[in-house]
């Protein structure tokens, strides 16, 4: 077994979802965002990173954990 996380993102200011990050061991990626510029400036970061970087786009998260066998 391993821990997946997904992180969800939601708009800073209305709070509407809008996409998701999948993580999986060290390696992530995005799910159904739609901010090209996020995408392009944060994709090959590091997760933590990443997530720092986050409220500079106007988005913050919620991290969902399960595991998978």
């Amino acid at each position: 077994m391993h821990l997946i996380k997904e992180i969800k993102l939601y708009d800073a200011d209305s709070l509407e979802y809008s996409g998701s990050m999948i993580v999986n061991g060290s390696k992530w990626k995005y799910a159904g965002v739609k901010d090209d510029h996020l995408v392009r400036m944060t994709s090959g970061m590091p997760l933590k990173a990443a997530l720092a970087c986050l409220i500079s786009f106007n988005f913050v998260y919620d991290v969902i954990e399960s595991t998978a066998e």
